[in-house]
């Protein structure tokens, strides 16, 4: 019979699987080793403290990555306000054209458009891409998906509607 293991050794089980990958995670958002590894490490010791983090429940990997996706942007966030309030220290952040939240919001873009591709029905789908990633013409796409031009523009259309109601936060209208 195999002995369960204690509280603290299921969380030094925990702590030794997901460190890496958070740290990985937490490098996307702040881009520096170091700090990405501070923020995981801050967690667990939060988690440890408190002590009431059920390991074992479903979904426990997904809330980790949901935590330090948060403490990510909440260091972004301490940065810039930092930044504001000392920009004489920061002259050097300043020559680096790298800014942390761009490269959040890109990568929630990212996500955001890919969820909105998995949404289409597999032949819109394919259309969608025929057309606006491979730069293909309507006709050549009929022609080769033995469609009508006009379900074609019909496909491309419902994709582009379905596209702009789930982006539509990122999308902006500049007025010069």
């Amino acid at each position: 019979m195999s002995k369960k293991p204690t509280a603290n050794q299921a969380f030094e089980m925990l702590f030794n699987e997901y460190f890496r990958p958070l740290t990985v995670f937490a490098k996307q958002y702040v881009r520096i080793q170091e700090v990405a590894e501070d923020i995981v490490q801050d967690l667990f010791l939060y988690l440890h403290e408190k002590g009431d983090f059920d390991i074992t429940k479903e979904g426990a990997a997904y809330q980790l990555y949901k935590l330090v996706r948060y403490r990510c942007l909440n260091h972004i966030e301490y940065q810039r306000i930092r930044k504001k309030q000392n920009p004489e220290i920061w002259t050097e952040a300043q020559n680096n054209p790298y800014d942390p939240l761009e490269a959040v919001a890109l990568i929630e873009l990212e996500h955001k458009y890919l969820q909105a591709l998995e949404s289409l029905s597999p032949k819109c789908r394919e259309v969608f891409e025929k057309s606006r990633l491979e730069g293909r013409k309507n006709q050549e796409i009929a022609d080769e998906m033995k469609l009508s031009k006009r379900t074609v523009e019909t496909h491309v259309s419902n994709a582009l509607k379905v596209m702009r109601k789930i982006l539509k936060e990122y999308l902006r209208v500049i007025v010069f």
